[in-house]
This record gives C-alpha cells, structure tokens and sequence, in this order.
C-alpha cells in the first residue's frame, strides 16, 4: 500500500458516526458514505478519530463503541483497532464469512452456480505461517518496535504478541525487538521474512549494513534460544543465505496427512499461508475434480506441487505448469521425495497470450490456481481445448468471475462455488469453482 495516496492526520478530536455498511476493505461506512471507519460494524455508532483522507473520504480508527453490534466481540489482541495485520478481529467468525460470502454472491450476480458450496473453515487464531513484519527503532519511543505497520500509515504497530501468527513466532515479537536493539546500528535493520512449517520456523534477516562478528553471534544464541533457523539478507534476493544451524538444508516442511505427502520448500518459496485450511482445500479439490486411473490432468500454476502430487496419486498423469523456476525444481524435487513417478513440472509462462501457451488437448481435466490478476488467457485455451472439468481456485473474486464469464460463454457450466477462508480477521476473500463442459 502507498502511504503518498492521502494525508496522514493527526487530529485528536473525535467524531461521532453512526456505520450503515462494510466496504470490501473492511472498514463500516457512514451513511453518505463520506467516514470510512476501521474497527467498527454496520448499525453501530462509535466515536472515531481521524487517521488519513483518501480522495473524499475520511478514513478513521474507532476508539469508542457507544452503540454495538450484535456480531461484534472482543478481539483477541489490543492492537486490533490499529494494527494493519488484520480488519475483522472484532467481527464474529459467522459474521466474517457471511461478509466473505456476499462479495463472492455480488461478483457472480449474472453467473450463478448451480450449487453454493459451504464455506472451508479451521481455527482463526494462530494460522499464519508466512508474514513480513516491519522493524524500526523509533526515537521518540528510544527503543526497536518489530510488527506489522498500522492502518493506512507507515508506523509499526506497538505490540508484544500476534494471536494471528503461528507459534512460536506469535509471541517473538518482543524478544526480536530486543535482539535488534543489541546490534551496532539497529536502524540498519528494516524487515524480517517468516516462515513456519510444520517443526521448523526461519527468520530473515534484511539488513543493510555488514555485521560484525560480535553480531553474527547475537543472531546465533537467538536461534539457538528459540529453535528457529537464522537467515541473513545483506543484499537483495539472490544474497538470502542460512547462518544458523548450519546442520541441514535450506528447507521447511509440511505435510499433507491425508494424502501420505511431505513438502520441503525455502523459506522464500510461495506457500499457502495456513497449513490447516491448505488440507482441507487439496481434499476438495480432488473431490470435485472426481479424478480417476484413466485421467491426465493439468494442474496450472502448480508452484511446489500442492495439488499436483496429491492429483496423481489418483490419477494416470499429471502436468505441472508453473512460471516461478524455483517453483519448478522445487516442485521435482518434492516428487523425487515423495517417490511419485507419474508426475511432471514444466517451466511456462502462463501469463502469455493464449496463442503462446501450450496446447491443452492432452488433459481431460484442469486445476488452476492462479496469482491475483487470474488465468484469462489460460481460460481462453481451455475454452478451445477438450478439458471437461476444471477446477478453479482463486484469491480474486473479481478475476475469477470474470475468467468464469469467459468460461461459461464457450460452453462450461458453473457447477459450484464456496469461499475458504484462508486468511481469518481479513479481507481476502479465496475460493474454488467447478466448471464441467456441457
């Protein structure tokens, strides 16, 4: 997010608005739709302080509740209000995924599904396995504050503990701020990388200036401390290197039990965000794909193999298109690993215009699991193939019903449609469709 796109406020005056509706951004909106306001739920009234303008709207944080919701409880973290972590917090489960649901049934007004799947739903505390988290020492404060950046502002947020983050980063928030406060210049420090797998977490590291022995050590006994793998980021991307222990590989691992396989993948490598919806969502996807010992199947944007080793162990064959060339070695590395043999993973750019992709004639069934901007021009080389069922998963509602459209013009029926909630106490809005050919 560009913080340049408004004013920051600083106003201490605050302002009594009564909230008739939720934006899609999460925050309830004023009658004239001229307060927008985070922390607060349609039919209440709060009292709210300014935070930012944004064209014609005055965006505030709620600091009082004087009138509440019937769906509002008590979130869990004392930042909830202005921590950019997370939008919902003080919004019900039910509530959350009843928001969720209407943003996906508003998308697809003109493109019904024959059948509304339940939502996919798992613990919403302690799920996140993947975060960038802020650090700055701020004078004012003398001291290292290491989190997610608040609302709509550049700041870091205060906090000692994230009840969204899984364990045991959840609550090194503090000891993280401590560790940097001990370096030579803790300002040199901008950001560290998470990621979590089933018994192993990595730290990375970005740092600006070169460490010095004395500090090489701090990040080592803090490992060692906390059981988490240290790495180091001096430069950009490439430069990303493991410090501690250097017993292993540069791996994390998860699981997905139901279908006996294990994933190894890099602390920089796309993963989903939370493990236990993961599971469920691969289980259902191989459900409505109803794949059988006779079917080649396409698993589009296959990344490290999610789908694509679970799909073949129930089917002929299965091709892995994936853009990301790590991805791709991952992905061949993780089928060596798991001793899957009628697997392949091929490098393709599936961003191409359809007449540069490759022929799909080969694949009675899909599964596609696109980035943001969605699989337009896939779907367009799907519509002129022979695929009969396609699976479509998607962080996009708006890509998606827009790829359905397309879709359902050259012949396929919208079967099903149903949220996952993947990202609890947020906006995201994920979710899978089913399209067969008629």
């Amino acid at each position: 997010m560009k913080f340049s796109a408004g004013i920051i406020l600083k106003s201490k005056e605050a302002s009594r608005i009564e909230i008739v509706s939720l934006h899609d951004d999460g925050y309830g909106l004023s009658a004239d739709g001229r307060h927008g306001v985070f922390g607060s739920l349609p039919g209440e009234t709060v009292l709210a302080l300014p935070i930012t303008r944004r064209k014609k709207r005055l965006l505030c944080r709620a600091v009082e509740v004087e009138i509440a919701a019937e769906d509002r409880v008590e979130p869990r973290c004392n930042a909830a209000s202005y921590c950019g972590g997370c939008s919902l917090q003080h919004m019900s489960q039910e509530s959350q995924i009843a928001f969720k649901q209407e943003q996906l049934r508003h998308e697809f007004a003109l493109c019904q599904p024959q059948e509304w799947l339940p939502p996919l739903l798992e613990n919403p505390f302690n799920y996140r396995s993947k975060a960038r988290l802020g650090v700055k020492f701020v004078d004012k404060k003398n001291r290292v504050l290491v989190g997610f950046r608040e609302k709509m502002k550049p700041y870091i947020a205060d906090i000692e503990a994230c009840p969204i983050l899984r364990e045991p980063v959840a609550e090194l928030l503090q000891p993280l701020s401590n560790l940097v406060e001990k370096l030579h210049d803790p300002r040199s420090l901008p950001q560290i990388e998470v990621a979590i797998g089933e018994s192993e977490t990595a730290l990375i590291f970005r740092h600006l200036e070169p460490l010095g022995a004395d500090e090489l050590e701090l990040f080592r006994v803090f490992g060692q401390q906390w059981k988490v793998d240290i790495y180091l980021q001096p430069g950009n991307l490439e430069t990303v290197h493991k410090l501690s222990p250097k017993n292993g590989d540069e791996r994390l691992h998860y699981d997905l039990p139901g279908n006996d396989l294990t994933f190894a993948f890099h602390p920089l490598d796309f993963t989903q965000i939370n493990s236990a919806v993961n599971r469920k969502m691969v289980s259902l996807g191989l459900e409505l794909l109803e794949t059988g010992e006779g079917d080649s199947v396409l698993d589009a944007f296959s990344g490290i193999g999610n789908f694509s080793l679970a799909i073949a162990g129930v089917a002929r064959e299965v091709v892995g298109f994936e853009s990301v060339s790590t991805c791709v070695e991952r992905a061949r590395e993780n089928a060596v690993n798991n001793q899957v043999t009628n697997v392949r993973f091929e490098r393709v750019d599936l961003l191409a215009e359809a007449d540069q992709l490759p022929g799909l004639d080969a694949f009675n069934k899909a599964l596609l699991d696109p980035p943001r901007s969605g699989a337009l021009e896939l779907c367009k080389k799907l519509a002129s193939s022979g695929t009969e069922r396609v699976v479509y998963v998607s962080c996009n509602p708006k890509t998606l019903a827009r790829d359905a459209s397309l879709l359902v013009e050259k012949g396929y029926q919208l079967r099903k449609l149903g949220i996952i909630d993947m990202f609890p106490h947020t906006t995201h809005v994920e979710s899978i469709a089913l399209f067969i050919r008629l």
